[in-house]
């Protein structure tokens, strides 16, 4: 049985079957926060500024409250939001302990900083 054109190319964009498998949490928690913003020019700023007060990893937001993020944020609530969408894309939410996780070392964030 030949294969007709339609069908030929059906089967080349059929989707390719994806890992619905979550990434491991330690990996995800171990993500610097200023690649994590890269792609949000708007909070570029705020990246920075959470990492030069010591808040360099996923990790470390995660465990900070809502008020801090603001505080940091210089009261722009509005970027504290964008913040949390993206870091509920993830599946992460503020003020979620961190038991067990410790940050990686310094010295893979700090290239980023100078």
């Amino acid at each position: 049985m030949a294969l007709t054109a339609r069908q030929m190319d059906e089967e080349l964009v059929s989707p390719s079957p994806r890992s619905s498998a979550p990434p491991p949490r330690d990996s995800v928690l171990n993500r610097d926060v200023i690649s994590l913003c890269a792609r949000q020019p708007h909070l570029n700023e705020l990246a920075f500024r959470l990492a030069d007060h010591g808040h360099a990893h996923v990790g470390d937001v995660i465990a900070l409250s809502r008020y801090t993020l603001v505080d940091l944020a210089d009261g722009d609530a509005g970027l504290v939001e964008s913040l949390e969408l993206v870091l509920g894309h993830l599946g992460f939410q503020l003020e979620t302990p961190t038991a067990g996780w410790t940050a990686p070392p310094s010295d893979t964030i700090d290239a980023l900083l100078d």
